[in-house]
Parts: C-alpha cells; sequence; structure tokens
C-alpha cells in the first residue's frame, strides 16, 4: 500500500523475496514480466506519484482501444507498442548488454510502482476494478507474447503457480480422449505436456471445446497454457484490488494521496480532450446553432431535438447542454437569448427568476464564480444517472435497443455498421460505439480532411480516427473534416434523431 509522508513510500512489511534474475544488477526486477505480488518499496514525490499514473493510464486506454477496434492479432500488437513504448517501455533481458541494467531497473521500477497507483485509485467501485483488472490483464499478455520463450519459461517456474502436470500414465488413461478433442496424431499427443485445472477457470476453452473435460477437471494442452497465466494473473490482481478497497477508507482524510487518486480515478477511461472554451476561433450565436446540429455527437442532438419539442430542458440537461455550447464557442450574452429564446412557454420573469442565474453560473459569474467546462463523455456517462423523463445522458447508454437502432437509422447507418454498433453497446463500450458511429456517418469527409495520415493508418491497421472522448471533439472533428473535404458545403446533412 502506498503512504505518504513527506514523499510517498510503499511498505513491504509482508513482502517476500522475489526471485531474482542470474543478473544481480536487475535487482528485484528479474524479468519485464511482473505479477505485482510485492507492493513497491520506494519514496517517490507527488509529481512522480501523478506522471507514473498517467502514463500507466494512456497505455491501458491504448489497450483497450487496440482490442475493440483493431481486427486482426497483429494490429492489436502494433497499436499498444506505439503507447507502450512512447509512454512505459520496457526492454526485456536479451537488451541488457545494449542499453544497460540501470536503465531496466528504472523501466521496471517506474512499472512495478504505476501499477500499485493504479491499484489504489481503481479500487474504490466494482466498476473500476472491473476495467482495470481487465485491462491490466491484457496488457500483461501483451508482455507475455514479447518475451522471449526462455524467459517467459523462467518466469512461470518463479510463480509457482497450481498448475500440475498431467503425468505420462494418467495422460495414456485419458489419451483416447484427447486424441478425440484435438483431433491429434498419437505421436504428437505423447510428445504435448498437459496441465489439469479446475474447469471453471478454464470456461471459455471449454466452451470452445478446446479442452478435455474429466470429473470437474480440465486437461489443458501447453499451446494454452497462457490462457492459465491470463486467468491466474486475473484472479490475484482481483483479489488484491477487493482488499486494497477495504484498507482505503482507514487512510487519513487529511493526507494529500486522497484527491491525488480521486482525481487520477475520474480519468477512468481516460480524458485528454480539452475543448477551448475562451478565445474560441468561431463565436457561435443564438440563431446559429439550429445550423450546426449537423455536427454535434448523438447526445447533444438528443438534448437539442428535446429543447425544440419542450421548450425545457431540466437541470441536469441544461448543464450538460449548456457546457456544450459554451464549449463549441458560444459567449454568455448570446447563451442568455439562446436559452431565453428556446424558453418561449414562459415569461421573461419566469427566466430571469428561474433559469438565467444558471446560464451565467456557467460562465463563472455567479457562485463560486468558476469557469466551467464541458462535460467529458465519462463524466456524462457515469454521473447523474437520468430517470424516465429526463433527457440527458449518453444514448448509447440510456437508449432501448429499438431507440438506439431508430438512432442510427436517422444517421443512415449501414446495416454491417448497426450490427458493430449495436454490439459495442451492449457489451458496454459506449464511447467506442459513438466512434464507430462517427466513422460510419463522417469517414468520407474524415479521410479527405487527414490524406496524409490515411496511407500510414492502413499500413498500421490502425482505427480511423481516435476513441470520441469528448462531445466537443465529436464537433470539432466533424466541423474541421466537413470544411476541409467540402470548402463550399461545411454542413452536412441535418438529421436529427428523436429524443428519447
Amino acid at each position: 500500500m502506498l503512504k505518504q509522508n513527506r514523499h510517498l513510500t510503499a511498505s513491504a512489511t509482508n513482502a517476500h523475496e522475489v526471485t531474482r534474475h542470474n543478473d544481480p544488477r536487475l535487482g528485484p526486477y528479474p524479468s519485464s514480466l511482473n505479477f505485482y505480488t510485492v507492493p513497491p518499496p520506494y519514496e517517490l514525490t507527488l509529481m512522480e506519484f501523478e506522471t507514473y499514473a498517467l502514463d500507466r493510464l494512456r497505455v491501458l486506454k491504448a489497450v483497450e482501444t487496440a482490442f475493440l477496434r483493431a481486427k486482426k492479432p497483429d494490429a492489436v500488437d502494433r497499436f499498444i507498442q506505439t503507447a507502450h513504448d512512447e509512454h512505459m517501455h520496457l526492454n526485456r533481458n536479451v537488451r541488457i548488454n545494449g542499453v544497460g541494467a540501470a536503465k531496466l531497473y528504472q523501466e521496471r521500477r517506474k512499472d512495478h510502482i504505476s501499477h500499485f497507483i493504479l491499484r489504489l485509485a481503481y479500487c474504490r467501485t466494482p466498476d473500476l476494478r472491473r476495467w482495470l483488472v481487465k485491462q491490466e490483464t491484457a496488457l500483461f499478455m501483451y508482455r507475455f507474447r514479447q518475451e522471449e520463450k526462455a524467459e517467459r519459461t523462467r518466469f512461470i517456474q518463479d510463480l509457482n503457480l497450481d498448475m500440475p502436470v498431467v503425468s505420462n500414465a494418467e495422460r495414456a488413461s485419458v489419451a483416447t480422449e484427447l486424441r478425440f478433442t484435438h483431433g491429434w496424431s498419437r505421436e504428437r499427443l505423447e510428445n504435448t505436456t498437459f496441465y489439469r485445472v479446475p474447469f471453471e477457470n478454464v470456461l471459455r476453452l471449454v466452451a470452445r471445446q478446446k479442452v478435455f473435460v474429466k470429473h470437474g477437471w480440465a486437461y489443458v494442452p501447453e499451446r494454452d497454457q497462457p490462457v492459465l497465466i491470463a486467468n491466474a494473473f486475473r484472479s490475484q490482481l482481483t483479489a488484491a484490488l477487493e482488499a486494497t478497497a477495504k484498507a482505503v477508507p482507514r487512510m487519513d482524510e487529511d493526507d494529500r494521496l486522497i484527491p491525488v487518486l480521486s482525481s487520477i480515478a475520474k480519468q477512468y477511461l481516460s480524458n485528454t480532450y480539452a475543448p477551448a472554451t475562451e478565445g474560441h476561433k468561431d463565436r457561435v450565436k443564438h440563431n446559429e446553432v439550429d445550423g450546426l446540429v449537423g455536427h454535434f455527437p448523438p447526445c447533444m442532438r438528443n438534448l437539442h431535438s428535446a429543447l425544440r419539442r419542450d421548450a425545457h430542458l431540466k437541470h441536469v440537461a441544461r448543464l450538460q447542454f449548456g457546457l456544450f455550447l459554451k464549449g463549441i464557442g458560444m459567449p454568455l450574452e448570446e447563451a442568455l437569448i439562446f436559452w431565453r429564446t428556446a424558453f418561449h412557454r414562459m415569461t421573461d420573469d419566469q427566466f430571469t427568476k428561474g433559469y438565467a442565474y444558471n446560464v451565467r453560473y456557467n460562465y463563472g459569474l455567479e457562485g463560486k464564480r468558476t469557469n466551467y467546462t464541458p462535460y467529458s463523455c465519462i463524466k456524462i456517462i457515469t454521473s447523474n444517472q437520468p430517470g424516465p423523463t429526463d433527457n440527458h445522458g449518453c444514448p448509447f447508454k440510456e437508449f432501448s435497443k429499438n431507440d438506439l437502432k431508430l438512432l442510427m437509422k436517422s444517421y443512415g447507418v449501414e446495416e454491417t455498421a448497426m450490427t458493430d454498433i449495436a454490439k459495442l453497446t451492449k457489451d458496454g463500450h459506449y464511447q467506442v460505439a459513438c466512434t464507430r458511429l462517427y466513422e460510419a456517418t463522417r469517414g468520407n469527409a474524415h479521410r479527405l480532411a487527414n490524406a496524409s495520415l490515411e496511407k500510414s493508418k492502413a499500413e498500421a491497421n490502425a482505427p480511423l480516427v481516435q476513441t470520441v472522448e469528448h462531445p466537443n471533439q465529436w464537433f470539432d472533428m466533424s466541423r474541421i473534416s466537413a470544411a476541409q473535404s467540402q470548402p463550399s458545403r461545411t454542413k452536412p446533412k441535418n438529421l436529427t434523431p428523436a429524443a428519447k
């Protein structure tokens, strides 16, 4: 557990000694692989604490994006490698003479510390824990695949996992069943190592009929050993996060570590887009909003549609939409006119007393006088759960299956893309689903506007656009792409889906 006094230190009171590589210069990091069973016993500054955590978050976000959007395994690895080499580079032991043991040690120390920082930040809710376990397991397995076979074997031996090897006699007793399961020759079967594990540990292999099961035990061939390693990593990290979650409330409330951890946790799924709210290139007037709706992401189109239909929006919806408009360049004076005009069923006095204050509040002229920024996707997704009569929130999360289908049809999405988007939504990948919608409806314009990047992206099998992190990011990408690809026609088709 990391604990901060003057510096941030990690207590390793109960830590066991890590098996060391033959080269003592690597200290407690004999391999680029790590199961993170021992807390890091180091001091570090708050600056290092935040930097390490954010660098690891960037890598985990790239891991998530790669598995969701890259089509082929080699494309997944290339996508991860780019972010990994930039933010969390780890040289393998074969490079020790080329780069030096000191560099390997520092890289692995950062990896060790950053993992435990994210444990502290992401242990607080089941959703955060699930996300961290999923991405950390995927990152570990990426590194496992990249490592030399000899190092992988040594690492597994050092772990001493509960993976009993099936004896020759036991293998012979089930040889017929194993040959039938795998379609192997007798010779290949005799030359293959099998592990016997509880079948519930390899349910995916069982479901795909990739293993033979007898009396509750699954016979896993050596080729599927990575599945066992991944399951072991996943299980120990899940248990560790649950234990950490119980320990966090006992930390001192006035500890400077608490707000830092909270800030890191809020960057769940990352939030790197920062729309300009001052000095915006284009000043948006109140009567120009309807003409810009074609550039709005689904969440903001939905709010705009509800506003025009009902001449009203509830408090959270007004915040969400009002700050978005502020982010695209609408100044305070125009915002006051926009909202007064939109709420046309009430008197001037009603608007002034009930709503003008909130508009000024968004611009930092009332209350705490904070210059509020537009909501990011993750804030929209995770905060202020909407009720049945509310319009705010993320359509990909809140819409019913039928409403989502109508939404996609209103955008003119083709059947193949609709299937992809529906699956991403069902699996809870709301931002990726939104990004896929952007690609399906604005892909051609984006390609034309970014022609110089297109060839390199295609060669790397990279996604067409970065995952949408912010409604204003969608707006800016759409408007810029339309302007650059069709100079004389900057407005896309204005298809406004029905409000929920």
